[in-house]
């Protein structure tokens, strides 16, 4: 009986087995696989599921992938600008009018004073070139950068025997003094996106015609967009502003600010782009003109003294090469040269506002001016990205700001004469 028991239980355990080995071995059926989730239930340690971290919005907790906020707060911006769009078309309907603003200046044309500051220009610099070229002989040992010679020495070469030589060398072609002194290469240089000459400027070998298009339809579409813009957003908001400052209650004159700022910022951008980018680009490529910096990246600028030296780089150059290094080299510190080079900036600012205006007030000096003690301040406290924010604040609500003090100085100098309309601190 024992012996029978032990072969049916040696023949169940050899089933056993076989069964065993021909699931492992048939490759049609499902492998059982152990994953990392799987645990064994007498080990406490794998069953734990707490481990230490900070949450993700903690300082301390390294992330910082936050795309999806980003994209959300796009969309509450969208919607927003919609919904005021939406909002200011209900009340004042369409009042985008091209034909208008071409009426208004075709209705005196004798008032363009920016086009006869032109023509001037024109007139004037044809006699300097004929001076230039007749006082040559005189100049020569300055403008070429060598000693005059002394009296009983040989006569300096003429440049252009230099020129010839390199020509017939086979290098490329460079323009020596006094072989600039041509109307062409005067008018090459006014028309040129720059304000610092140079004998030999870089030039590109063809003009693309397919970007000149490209920057030529961008110009049409966004100086018609800004026209919209101030017809359909700024103008109404200004004429519901038209009452004395001294009558306006402070949160009034808050929301009128407010509802500014974000028509005249949008007219702000679109204007740079259009202008630095749009209109100096296509102008340069017209011109073969090689250097297309006009700009660097502004808006990461972490104070508002680095905004100024960033977004307008033909004139930072400009100030850089004829103010500044000259300040440096008749003994003056950095920082007095920078203190001249910005309220010089301010005053060129305030010069472009007061002429078509025909009033001097020194708005924009003052705020350019305030902005130089602000700044160091937010850099000695903050800096870094607090400073950048800082500068969006200022380019945001400084514009509305400057237009509603511009604005009331000069309707109550043109159009009111009433006691109440008194101009501010004169």
């Amino acid at each position: 009986m024992e012996s029978f028991l032990f072969i049916g239980f040696g023949i169940k355990m050899s089933g056993k087995r076989k069964k065993k080995i021909n699931i492992s071995i048939n490759p049609e059926m499902p492998q059982p696989e152990m994953n990392d989730t799987e645990v064994r239930q007498d080990d406490p340690e794998r069953l734990s599921c707490h481990v230490l971290c900070e949450s993700l919005l903690s300082y301390g907790s390294g992330f910082n992938n936050f795309q999806g906020i980003f994209n959300c707060s796009v969309v509450l911006l969208v919607l927003t600008h919609v919904h005021m769009s939406l909002e200011n078309f209900i009340r004042y309907g369409l009042l985008f009018d091209p034909v208008k603003i071409i009426s208004v200046f075709l209705k005196d044309p004798y008032k363009w004073p920016a086009v006869y500051l032109i023509a001037a220009s024109v007139l004037f610099a044809l006699p300097a070139v004929f001076i230039e070229r007749y006082l040559r002989k005189v100049n020569r040992w300055y403008r070429e950068g060598t000693p005059r010679p002394v009296r009983g020495t040989s006569r300096m070469q003429d440049p252009s025997v230099h020129q010839s030589r390199r020509n017939e060398r086979g290098q490329s072609k460079q323009i020596m003094y006094p072989m600039n002194l041509k109307v062409k290469d005067l008018y090459y240089f006014l028309l040129a996106p720059t304000l610092c000459y140079q004998l030999n400027f870089p030039r590109q070998k063809n003009c693309r015609q397919g970007y000149i298009i490209r920057r030529f339809i961008e110009m049409i579409f966004l100086f018609h967009l800004m026209l919209g813009l101030i017809q359909q957003w700024i103008v109404p908001n200004i004429h519901k502003s038209m009452k004395p400052i001294n009558e306006i209650e402070s949160t009034l004159l808050t929301e009128y600010i407010l509802k500014l700022a974000v028509p005249s910022h949008f007219i702000w951008l679109i204007f740079f782009y259009w202008y630095f980018h749009s209109c100096l680009n296509c102008l340069a490529e017209l011109l073969r003109f090689g250097d297309r910096q006009f700009y660097l990246d502004w808006w990461n600028a972490d104070s508002v003294l680095q905004f100024w030296s960033r977004w307008n780089i033909p004139a930072h150059k400009w100030l850089d090469r004829h103010v500044y290094r000259p300040l440096l080299h008749h003994g003056y510190d950095k920082w007095q040269a920078r203190m001249t080079v910005f309220l010089l900036s301010a005053c060129f600012y305030e010069y472009l506002i007061a002429i078509p205006l025909k009033m001097f007030r020194f708005w924009m000096f003052f705020a350019m001016a305030a902005q130089v003690p602000l700044a160091c301040l937010m850099k000695r406290l903050f800096g870094g990205n607090f400073g950048n924010i800082f500068m969006w604040i200022s380019l945001v609500l400084g514009p509305p700001l400057m237009m509603l003090l511009y604005f009331h100085d000069y309707y109550i100098q043109h159009h009111r004469k009433d006691s109440s309309w008194r101009l501010f601190f004169f």
